[in-house]
């Protein structure tokens, strides 16, 4: 979509100009888009709602929960000069202030011609996806899918290289959809980004099974370059079969374990991610056990667990929902066992020597740093940014190994 002047966000002309971002990667992508787009106009980004003329929210409504912050946080900025984008305005178009529709973001940005800075880029390559999930209120504000042309990727990833970006989030709201809709498939994009030259390292986002298993072996062998991370976020969701069907995941148990273990017999040290939604509608306590014993099966390295969150516009919408005490004794146990896997893996690490780049400042003189398959390293030492260092890893947390640097 083109850009007109009606559309709000060329009414921010130099302004002092807040961004407040919620959710998704997909999301930061977005408002580091419109970081550029502002600035192409004269405004300055900055950093904190008191020293600027206008806020400009970006909204997340993936839960119900986050929808009643987002709502209560826009009530709260009410008597600011307020712009609105995100998912919200696309399903509640008077949601508040100023809507700045989330589809008309890149191809503003297109026109704006430069890019953001930073030592992390987000790099979105489609928008929308082509699920059809009972319980997902995404799908209908982010419409189905459409891919960005890899070489309009590739342009995108040579103007953030240049601008000093180490790491390259690749998201989208399915990452393995991409190409589905103009005949390509996720590897071919990938062999391109593998002919960028540079130092830096990519990260790949979310992967539905259902996308991600009919390319899995030439996915795969694209990631074989040492620069893209061997992390894989593949949402499972539930590992009942029963409940998988009603969610309208269109895959199975089985399906989720022969993608496991195949990235593990290609890559063995490859770091798994997955989420995982408890008490959706009809869940039994047999369903649940079955969710928790492929978890331990499948072993993955971080979990993002929810409770199953009605939203209304669904089909799961109109089904029974239990009672919350269940969703939360479920999301209990599953923390649990979550866990004790974490620290069954992160143990096995301590004394291994292993090479990491540095990708975040956490606080003056600590930096995090990745190992191949992205595991955070936290090192007290303060690093130059995209630097790597061979380091021994003396201690681990839940969610990060701690490293000393030997080189």
């Amino acid at each position: 979509m083109g850009c007109h002047l009606s559309d709000p966000i060329l009414q921010i002309q130099d302004k002092k100009v807040f961004i407040e971002t919620y959710g998704c990667t997909y999301n930061t992508g977005d408002s580091e888009k419109l970081g550029v787009i502002l600035r192409s106009q004269g405004c300055e980004i900055v950093s904190s709602a008191e020293d600027a003329d206008c806020i400009l929210v970006n909204t997340c409504i993936v839960i119900e929960r986050t929808e009643r912050e987002m709502r209560k946080r826009l009530a709260d900025l009410s008597e600011k000069e307020l712009y609105v984008t995100g998912c919200l305005p696309k399903i509640d178009p008077v949601c508040g202030g100023m809507v700045i529709d989330p589809d008309t973001i890149h191809s503003h940005y297109l026109e704006a011609g430069m890019h953001a800075e930073g030592n992390v880029a987000v790099l979105q390559i489609a928008q929308g996806c082509p699920g059809h999930c009972t319980y997902c209120i995404t799908r209908k504000a982010r419409g189905a899918l459409l891919s960005h042309s890899k070489e309009e990727v590739v342009r995108q990833l040579r103007g953030r290289i240049g601008s000093g970006a180490v790491e390259v989030q690749l998201t989208a709201q399915d990452l393995s959809a991409w190409g589905i809709d103009s005949g390509e498939e996720l590897s071919v994009l990938l062999d391109a980004i593998n002919g960028v030259p540079g130092s830096f390292r990519v990260r790949l986002g979310m992967m539905n099974p259902d996308t991600l298993l009919p390319i899995l072996g030439r996915f795969l062998s694209s990631c074989r370059d040492d620069r893209i991370f061997l992390f894989f976020h593949i949402p499972i969701q539930s590992g009942s079969d029963a409940v998988l069907k009603r969610m309208g995941r269109r895959y199975t148990r089985d399906d989720v374990i022969t993608i496991i273990r195949t990235i593990k017999t290609v890559y063995p040290s490859a770091r798994i991610s997955t989420d995982i939604i408890c008490g959706f509608p009809g869940e039994t306590d047999e369903d649940f056990i079955e969710t928790v014993d492929l978890l331990r099966i499948i072993r993955p390295e971080k979990i993002n667990i929810t409770r199953y969150s009605k939203r209304q516009g669904t089909p799961a919408a109109a089904w029974y929902d239990m009672p919350d005490r269940f969703k939360k004794a479920r999301s209990r146990m599953a923390t649990a066992v979550a866990r004790e896997i974490f620290d069954s893996v992160n143990e096995t690490f301590i004394g291994e020597v292993m090479d990491v780049i540095t990708t975040e400042i956490v606080q003056e003189g600590t930096v995090t740093a990745r190992d191949r398959s992205y595991r955070p390293v936290i090192i007290q030492e303060p690093l130059p940014m995209g630097s790597i260092h061979r380091v021994r890893i003396t201690g681990h947390k839940t969610h990060y190994l701690i490293g000393e640097r030997i080189s």
